[in-house]
């Protein structure tokens, strides 16, 4: 199990999924919501929170579909 403290953080992923099941990664809600129209009809935006330490990713839950604000 991590803890937040030296080197670990507690962050949130987002991705964009395709119809297809492709997943395209993003920096922020605001930057995948922008970019969702380009991929077309069934692509929908998810996210989880994660914790990362060095070079390690963990996911803290599971993937959630978003709603555009």
């Amino acid at each position: 199990m991590y803890v937040e403290g030296v080197g670990v953080t507690a962050v949130r992923e987002w991705v964009i999924r395709n119809a297809r099941g492709k997943k395209f990664v993003y920096e922020s809600a605001a930057e995948a919501f922008g970019e969702l129209d380009e991929y077309g009809p069934g692509a929908e935006v998810l996210t989880r929170r994660v914790y990362r330490a060095m070079f390690r990713t963990k996911p803290i839950e599971d993937w959630q579909v978003v709603e555009a604000p």
